[in-house]
């Protein structure tokens, strides 16, 4: 073979290869920005159950002695089911974030918003569905909204931190993942 069609072969196989690293570069990206939007749309799940139990507590602390005592002594009330339904909801965000499969530098922002999810969970399990009359008013009593405050707006901090390093818009990203909040 001549030397030149040696140098051809060499410098078409080190295209290939910077093609194919390009290419495994790029799609790699384009699926870490795939998992970006879905942990998003889960800060945004996670802030809609903070939200719903902020909803009740505020409510109820505004509420009627009478609408504390039907909280207290009914566990059929609209607030007890709400609170239900978050704690439900908490923990499958819980389990989804500390189960799912992601790249490296994602795993931080999955685990912040896990344990916000797991803070949500857990004042909202405060309040039992068993549980009646004055135990059900202390127990309200130790909601502390704070801490649900505070975890959350650290978990969202790293969501976005990880959006900045990822090169991610997160409005973008929340519109073009189909979240038309």
């Amino acid at each position: 073979m001549p030397l030149w069609g040696g140098i051809a072969l060499a410098t078409g196989a080190v295209l290939l290869l910077g093609a194919l690293g390009v290419m495994g570069y790029l799609g790699w990206r384009s699926l870490e920005r795939r998992y970006l939007v879905r942990l998003i749309s889960r800060r945004e799940a996670v802030y809609a159950v903070r939200q719903a139990l902020e909803d009740a507590v505020v409510r109820l602390a505004e509420g009627s002695d009478e609408q504390l005592s039907l909280f207290a002594d009914n566990p059929d009330s609209q607030e007890r089911k709400m609170l239900h339904e978050v704690r439900v909801r908490a923990q499958i965000l819980r389990d989804e974030l500390d189960t799912m499969s992601l790249p490296k530098r994602l795993v931080p922002a999955a685990e912040a918003l896990g344990d916000a999810a797991y803070i949500v969970n857990r004042e909202a399990a405060k309040i039992r569905d068993n549980d009646a009359g004055s135990v059900v008013l202390t127990e309200l009593g130790t909601i502390d909204l704070g801490t649900v405050a505070e975890v959350f707006e650290r978990a969202a901090s790293a969501v976005s931190l990880t959006c900045q390093v990822c090169d991610v818009e997160e409005d973008a990203a929340v519109y073009g993942g189909g979240l038309y909040l």
